[in-house]
């Protein structure tokens, strides 16, 4: 259901109430033709099932704070028309630590949807689409919090057509924990995505500096400023090469008490990448609820995956790292 029609749906549930439809429900033959004589039975009890279906829905949605404060926070419009009805098959299971964001995560996708119209996504906890012939109405691929992948998938035949379907032209878009698998089972998977969790320095209590690499990439139009200040948990990386993504937003980790697995403090945080004829956009951020409520990052995940399924255009061509490399050989040269 979109939010503007959860609004009007709550409007005229305030009029029924759920007695009186299942004292409608109830109703024998005679009286029911009797009361509605322009009305057949089968097609009047269906109205009283939906009904009383979208009453159920609308009750529980005025009680999900954590919608309410999505709602308010996502973006209003697409910032491109899309250039077609894209498909969007979302999956959300782990096999490794399950995220509490998890849910919160497919209720911020699915509010993208409903107001912006950017895509249509289809929500699952399995792996059976997960075939050559079952992606092939898709457009792209959202991997939400997916722990451990090389579990879930670990059919050789699933595998390739995953790769397969990236590598012919369509997209791959990974939040937080989409990285924290792959490698060394899944090698290949590691190489798609652009690196592998190896370990978080940085924990989800923590508030971070972060920097944006590129100013003038479509996908980080939300940042305003140069640099920012965020609370999520940050990843460091194994099997990562700058060579062949484009880093767009960084962790300033210099700027921090804590000391990662890098030795040029190159942390990258959000990125795309070409991958055959298709494009990947992976985000580490996403690890806490409120992330998801986050208006500019509501943004930056709905450029992003307008970027992969190719309604925005941007570079995906590697870039030097700007910062820290150069502080750190800046002071080991004094």
């Amino acid at each position: 259901m979109s939010w503007k029609y959860s609004v009007l749906v709550l409007r005229v549930c305030n009029i029924l109430n759920l007695s009186n439809l299942v004292s409608l429900l109830a109703l024998n033959k005679e009286s029911l033709s009797n009361s509605f004589p322009h009305i057949q039975i089968m097609k009047f009890i269906s109205i009283c099932i939906s009904l009383f279906y979208l009453f159920s829905t609308s009750i529980f949605s005025q009680n999900d704070e954590e919608l309410k404060k999505i709602e308010l926070a996502a973006p209003k419009e697409a910032s491109v028309k899309p250039k077609k009805i894209h498909k969007v098959l979302v999956y959300s299971k782990p096999s490794g630590f399950k995220h509490s964001s998890i849910p919160t995560g497919i209720k911020g996708l699915r509010v993208l949807a409903a107001k912006t119209k950017a895509f249509v996504p289809t929500f699952t906890l399995e792996t059976k689409e997960f075939t050559s012939e079952g992606l092939e109405k898709y457009d792209a691929i959202i991997f939400n919090n997916t722990t451990h992948v090389q579990k879930a998938f670990s059919e050789q035949a699933q595998r390739d057509a995953i790769l397969d379907f990236i590598k012919g032209g369509k997209a791959f878009i990974g939040f937080h924990s989409a990285s924290d698998g792959g490698m060394t089972q899944w090698q290949a998977y590691t190489d798609m995505i652009g690196g592998c969790f190896a370990g978080h320095p940085w924990g989800a209590g923590g508030k971070w500096p972060f920097f944006v690499e590129d100013r003038k990439h479509p996908v980080n139009r939300a940042f305003k400023d140069k640099e920012f200040m965020f609370s999520d948990e940050i990843y460091q990386y194994k099997g990562y090469d700058r060579s062949k993504l484009r880093v767009l937003i960084g962790l300033d980790s210099v700027k921090t008490d804590k000391k990662g697995n890098s030795k040029t403090n190159d942390y990258p945080v959000s990125w795309v990448r070409s991958y055959g004829k298709g494009r990947v956009f992976y985000s580490n951020f996403g690890h806490n609820k409120a992330t998801w409520w986050t208006p500019f990052m509501l943004q930056h995940f709905l450029d992003g995956i307008q970027w992969a399924l190719g309604d925005l255009d941007g570079p995906s061509k590697s870039l030097p790292q700007s910062r820290n490399l150069k502080l750190k050989l800046s002071k080991s040269s004094n």
